[in-house]
């Protein structure tokens, strides 16, 4: 939503400024120097690349939009004049488009309860940082009843290794990683496109390659090779992908049109089955109705407040169950909860409910609460480091082992587990 301020706010605001995207009594500006353009309209991952959504106002030879972001990290570009679309020549830092240019980039974060927005790389640091990486390490150790005592620990290591080439007009990409089991390195993602205006096109390997895939369907592209091509016309978006799948040809087409707040996308896929997918987009609410074999499979509606709350809910006509989940973000409280009902196989239930609280944006401390229809309970403390200004994630957890995506499955034993994730 658009902020008016004062003409004379604006004024000073633009001669002190160096920035063309800054924050500013906790609201953050955009700025934008084109004298001779007739409009200019921000468009960005904040109001899914609309053209039309947020309008600079224009004062003394700078357009200015004014607006009220939560943390994250967004992408943006300019619209001139409805149909020219321009990076931002003093943005903080920059990410490739699938079109063979470059969106703007920043990180918003809060520091003492204030927003500041990240300092990108400098051109030399990026250029020698195409090479990224993140090391998982694992502890667990079982406790035994009967004596009381933790035994058999089970020690895991994982490795990933990202290369990103900065090459004009192109989005490259090589994953690789190793772990415990073997530790020898495999190739985890590739991807090789090339764009050229409002078309981009390539190949890839277990990667995402759509940047304007929304749905919660499964992405075809995380496990499988293919070949893809992507359309892009002011707020339309197209794209078909030519997939290899045990020695056969399969293939997805896909469409979305985003208008304001407003959004309608569909999917046709013929991977693992023949799918079809709407979805609809309205301010912070989405619906989407997959079909499966021409039958109606699930059904999937959700609103959320990013870093405020959240709820989903899920229906399977086929699989006849229920699942609903959700999350509430009060300062320092954060409150999660999740339940699943199955109404063909003698009405099983499965709930979880989980709470924690931040200590000095660095320390969390919380546990999770499980409970199904076959009387089986459980239950988790954790203690979490983790922070914006240090690379590394800490967890010690103890209790059992709390289903994530399945809510069905439970194990009974009970573990003590130290987690550690490093990026680099």
């Amino acid at each position: 939503m658009k902020k008016f301020i004062f003409v004379g706010i604006f004024s000073l605001l633009i001669v002190f400024s160096f920035s063309k995207v800054y924050v500013e009594d906790g609201m953050v500006v955009f700025e934008y120097e084109n004298p001779t353009a007739d409009t200019v309209f921000v468009a960005g991952t904040f109001n899914n690349w609309s053209t039309s959504a947020w309008e600079m106002e224009y004062y003394e030879g700078v357009w200015v939009y004014v607006t009220n972001l939560q943390p994250g990290v967004y992408e943006y570009k300019y619209v001139v004049n409805g149909t020219d679309w321009y990076e931002d020549p003093e943005s903080p830092d920059y990410i490739p488009d699938p079109y063979g240019g470059r969106n703007s980039k920043f990180e918003l974060i809060l520091v003492n309860g204030k927003l500041q927005i990240v300092t990108g790389l400098s051109e030399e640091e990026g250029a020698s940082s195409f090479i990224s990486g993140e090391y998982k390490f694992g502890l667990k150790t079982k406790l035994e009843e009967e004596t009381g005592f933790f035994a058999g620990p089970k020690v895991s290591n994982e490795v990933v290794l990202s290369l990103n080439p900065n090459v004009q007009n192109s989005d490259l990409e090589l994953k690789i990683g190793a772990d415990s089991t073997n530790y020898q390195f495999k190739v985890l993602g590739m991807k090789a496109f090339w764009g050229f205006e409002n078309l981009s096109f390539g190949a890839f390997y277990k990667s995402e390659v759509n940047p304007n895939y929304v749905f919660e369907y499964e992405n075809p592209e995380k496990k499988l090779p293919g070949f893809g091509f992507f359309y892009n016309w002011n707020d339309l978006n197209v794209g078909l992908n030519i997939y290899s799948q045990s020695d056969k040809l399969k293939y997805d087409v896909f469409g979305s049109y985003f208008f304001g707040d407003y959004g309608f996308s569909v999917l046709f896929d013929t991977v693992d089955s023949t799918s079809l997918v709407f979805r609809g987009d309205v301010f912070d609410f989405y619906a989407e109705v997959e079909m499966k074999d021409l039958e109606f499979d699930k059904i999937l509606a959700g609103y959320e407040k990013e870093d405020k709350y959240g709820i989903n809910l899920g229906y399977s006509m086929l699989n006849e169950d229920l699942m609903l989940d959700g999350y509430l973000i009060l300062g320092n409280i954060d409150v999660d909860g999740a339940a699943y009902y199955e109404m063909k196989v003698d009405n099983f239930f499965a709930v979880k409910v989980g709470a924690g609280y931040t200590l000095s944006e660095l320390y969390r401390i919380g546990g999770n609460l499980y409970y199904n229809a076959d009387e089986n309970f459980g239950y988790d403390i954790n203690f979490k480091v983790s922070g914006d200004d240090i690379p590394v994630e800490l967890k010690v957890s103890f209790g059992n082992q709390m289903p994530t995506d399945d809510l069905t499955a439970f194990e009974e034993d009970k573990y003590l587990s130290f987690s550690l994730i490093a990026e680099f």
